[in-house]
C-alpha cells in the first residue's frame, strides 16, 4: 500500500520530511533551542510509548457491509491516488486538502478502534494512539500545545494519527466566555481546527458522541463512516471468530451443542465487544467446573448464560442515576393528616 509520502507526492504536495531544509533533524532542534532562550518549552509529553506496529488487520475485522464498503472506499482512495490526484487533476483543484481525515462514529463496542488499527496495517503504517488522559493539561495553554505536538509527531514517524474519544477535543466552541477555563477550552478547539487544515497525513477520529462535534469539525473531516450494531449474520460470523481452534466446544450432545447461528438469532441489539466479554466469561465458567480437564467442555448453556449476564449488565449500567436538585428559597410542606385518635 502506498505511504503518507506518496499520498502527498499524488496530491502535488512536498513529501513530509523531518527537516525540510536538509541535515539531522534533532542537530537542528537543538541549534534553534540554543539560539533562542525565550522560547516556551515545548509539550514534555512523550509520545513514543503511544506509537505502536498495528495488533489487527481487516481479516479480524467483521463489520456490517454498508460500514466495510466504507472502509473499502477509504483504502480505494489511497490505492487510486496517482490516477485521482495526477491523472484526473484533482490535486490541481483541491491543493488545500492535503490530510485523509477519517471520522468513525457509533455505538461503543462496534469495532472503530479495531478499524483503526486494520487500516494502518493495511496501509503498512504504524498507529500513534493519542492518550487523551495524557493531553489534557490543568495548566492554560498546555493542551493546546500537547495537541500540535501529537500531530507533529505522527508527521515525522510516518503514522496514522488516531484521536479516540474525539469528542473531547473536538466539541462545540464555547460563546459565553466567562473564566480562564472557558477560554482553553475554546483555545484547545481552535488549534485542532488549524491542525486539522493544515495537516499532511491520514487521522482518523472515533466517538460515540458525534452530536457533542463542533459543526466546524464536521465539515473539514473528509469521510465520515458509521458504526452500528452488527446485523444477524455479522453477530455469527463474530461469534464464531472469537474460538480459537484450541477451545474444547460440545458438538456432540443434543442440547449444548454449540450453535453459533442460533445465539445470533436468539441475542440482538448487542456489540461485537458484548459477544468478545460473553465469550470469555463462558470460557471461563467452562474451566470452572468440577471435571476432569479433558472431560471439560465449552457448551451453548455456557454462552447462553454468559450473554444473557452481559445483557442485564449493560442493562444496569444505562439505567438513570437518582439525582437530587436543589430548590431555592422556601418550600412549603403539605398539611398534616389530622390525628383521629386524639378526637376519640
Amino acid at each position: 500500500m502506498p505511504r503518507i509520502d506518496d499520498f502527498l507526492k499524488a496530491a502535488g504536495e512536498s513529501p513530509i520530511y523531518s527537516n525540510p531544509q536538509g541535515g539531522d533533524r534533532q542537530q537542528s532542534t537543538e541549534k534553534q533551542e540554543s539560539s533562542d532562550s525565550n522560547k516556551e518549552p515545548k509539550s514534555g509529553i512523550d509520545f513514543a510509548p503511544y506509537l505502536r506496529e498495528p495488533k489487527y488487520t481487516l481479516d479480524d475485522v467483521i463489520l456490517p457491509e454498508t460500514t466495510r464498503h466504507q472502509v473499502d472506499l477509504i483504502l480505494a482512495e489511497l490505492k487510486y491516488q496517482d490516477l485521482i490526484y495526477k491523472e484526473w487533476g484533482m490535486g490541481e483543484k483541491h491543493k488545500l486538502d492535503k490530510a485523509l481525515s477519517i471520522n468513525f462514529s457509533g455505538p461503543p463496542g462496534t469495532g472503530k478502534t479495531l478499524t483503526a488499527e486494520a487500516l494502518a496495517h493495511a496501509l503498512e503504517l504504524k498507529i500513534l494512539v493519542v492518550p487523551y488522559q495524557q493531553l489534557e493539561s490543568k495548566y492554560v495553554g498546555e493542551t493546546p500545545k500537547n495537541i500540535a505536538n501529537a500531530f507533529e509527531f505522527a508527521s515525522s514517524n510516518n503514522a496514522v494519527l488516531f484521536f479516540d474519544e474525539a469528542d473531547s477535543f473536538l466539541g462545540k466552541r464555547l460563546e459565553n466566555v466567562t473564566q480562564s477555563t472557558d477560554t482553553a477550552v475554546n483555545l484547545t478547539r481552535s488549534v485542532m481546527i488549524v491542525q486539522l487544515s493544515s495537516y499532511e497525513g491520514i487521522v482518523i477520529f472515533a466517538t460515540n458522541l458525534i452530536r457533542n462535534y463542533d459543526p466546524a469539525f464536521i465539515s473539514r473531516i473528509r469521510r465520515k463512516v458509521q458504526f452500528d450494531l452488527p446485523d444477524e449474520e455479522a453477530r455469527a460470523k463474530i461469534w464464531q471468530a472469537q474460538i480459537p481452534s484450541k477451545l474444547p466446544l460440545d458438538k456432540n450432545s443434543v442440547n449444548d451443542s454449540v450453535n453459533f447461528a442460533l445465539l445470533a438469532k436468539e441475542f440482538d441489539e448487542i456489540s461485537g465487544r458484548d459477544i468478545k466479554n460473553a465469550v470469555f466469561q463462558a470460557v471461563v465458567a467452562a474451566a470452572c467446573e468440577d471435571k476432569p480437564k479433558e472431560e471439560k467442555r465449552v457448551t451453548q448453556y455456557h454462552f447462553t448464560k454468559a450473554i444473557a449476564e452481559v445483557i442485564e449488565a449493560n442493562k444496569a449500567v444505562s439505567k438513570p442515576e437518582f439525582t437530587v436538585t436543589p430548590v431555592e428559597g422556601e418550600v412549603r410542606l403539605p398539611p398534616e393528616p389530622p390525628d383521629t385518635a386524639s378526637n376519640n
